[in-house]
């Protein structure tokens, strides 16, 4: 479809100087204190390489999960075309995250107020697959937690207190080094938790409209030696983790882009990206996912 059908994206604004405030203490604190445990382990370093290079995907990353009683998450492990400082000059922005997550298939907005009282707060609001009316979405606040922004080591999450479809204690973690001066490793992890009601809805869903749903890891094998996938929660939480992902390096990859053009052409990568795995991602044609998209951008408020 031609660029004019899609709402002109706004300018985000510059950022606060509480934001500024925050990367500079981060940042002299770091002379005093030293690298956190995790930059200065070379086997942490080492550890992520070795999950990269054993992965099963011709792209460098690699996706495991955990699923336990009342709780559920999933890690990526990936190497990024980008070095460090880039990563650590966009995604401490609440803005930027907003950017991201709105690529993902079930987010019908989200919403980020850089001049309220809490400029890292952000609503998101979680929806079915398709567009709806806002009233008929979950909203989910969510903060931007920034913990380190040190020369060799960046860590920051998402946290909010509900997650989507009944569950809680919603988290998207990412850890970050440099991996040479142009690259950068990282560990992104999405968790989840969920009571008995939520527990007992997922049950019901995955015996039977999601019976066929999967994530990545392989647990076996079918009759005819293809892969069987893992798939109830573990294969949710793998799916959502990968589209997180893949929203990222999107984002990152086209931060050179006019402004008028990034949000176009993330679209178009993002679902690009993520039909590399039909098998677990594929849920609309592209026609559907960009038309979805350009309405619910037009409904976005200005920045």
């Amino acid at each position: 479809m031609p660029h004019s059908h899609l709402a002109r994206p706004t300018v985000r604004p510059a950022p606060g100087w509480r934001r500024l405030i925050r990367i500079v203490l981060c940042l002299a604190l770091s002379c005093l204190v030293g690298a956190p445990a995790a930059a200065q382990d070379a086997a942490t370093r080492e550890r992520w390489r070795e999950a990269i290079a054993a992965s099963p995907f011709e792209a460098p990353l690699s996706v495991v999960s955990e699923a336990r009683a009342y709780g559920v998450s999933g890690s990526i492990h990936a190497r990024i075309s980008r070095p460090l400082p880039v990563l650590a000059g966009e995604l401490t922005s609440a803005a930027a995250w907003c950017e991201i997550l709105f690529l993902h298939l079930n987010v019908e907005a989200c919403r980020h107020e850089p001049h309220a009282e809490r400029p890292d707060a952000l609503s998101v609001h979680v929806g079915r697959r398709g567009f709806q009316p806002l009233e008929e979405a979950q909203r989910i606040d969510l903060t931007l937690e920034v913990r380190a922004v040190l020369p060799q080591y960046l860590s920051l999450g998402l946290e909010g207190d509900q997650g989507p479809y009944g569950t809680r204690a919603f988290r998207l973690r990412l850890q970050a080094m440099p991996d040479g001066e142009a690259a950068s490793l990282v560990h992104l992890r999405y968790s989840l938790a969920y009571g008995t009601p939520a527990r007992l809805a997922l049950w019901a869903y995955f015996n039977s409209v999601g019976r066929d749903r999967v994530g990545f890891t392989v647990v076996g094998r079918e009759a005819d030696g293809s892969p069987r996938y893992v798939g109830g929660v573990r294969g949710m939480i793998e799916r959502n983790v990968m589209r997180f992902y893949l929203a990222l390096e999107v984002h990152l990859a086209t931060l050179a882009l006019p402004e008028s053009d990034r949000l176009e052409t993330r679209l178009r990568r993002w679902f690009a990206a993520t039909e590399r795995y039909p098998r677990q991602l594929h849920e609309l044609d592209e026609a559907t996912y960009l038309a979805q998209k350009r309405r619910e951008q037009a409904r976005q408020p200005a920045r």
